[in-house]
C-alpha cells in the first residue's frame, strides 16, 4: 500500500471553519502571506487531491495559528505541566 503524502486535508477543514473562514478568505490571507495558493488550490488540498509543500504547511499554521500537530493530526498541542520545571511534588 503506498503511503499517503501529507494528508492534510481533512484537518485543514476542521482548522479553517473553526476560525470561521472560507476558502476564499483563507487564500486572501494566504496570499497577503506571500503565497499563491487560491481558493480552487485549497478546495483540492482539503479533497486530498493536490499535495502541500513545506513553505505552504508553515504558511497554513501560521496563517490559520494552528500547531504542526493540528494541522497533521487534528490534535491540539498536549497541556504543559503546571508544574514548573524547577518545582517538585509534595509528598503525602
Amino acid at each position: 500500500m503506498k503511503p499517503r503524502a501529507n494528508d492534510i486535508g481533512q484537518h485543514l477543514v476542521k482548522l479553517r471553519l473553526n476560525r470561521r473562514l472560507t476558502q476564499e478568505q483563507l487564500a486572501a490571507k494566504l496570499q497577503i502571506s506571500g503565497s499563491n495558493m487560491t481558493r480552487q488550490v485549497i478546495a483540492n488540498v482539503e479533497a486530498r487531491r493536490r499535495r502541500v509543500y513545506e513553505h505552504q504547511i508553515r504558511l497554513f499554521v501560521k496563517v490559520l495559528r494552528c500547531s504542526f500537530d493540528e494541522l497533521f493530526l487534528g490534535a491540539p498541542p498536549e497541556q504543559k505541566s503546571s508544574l514548573s520545571p524547577h518545582s517538585r511534588p509534595q509528598r503525602r
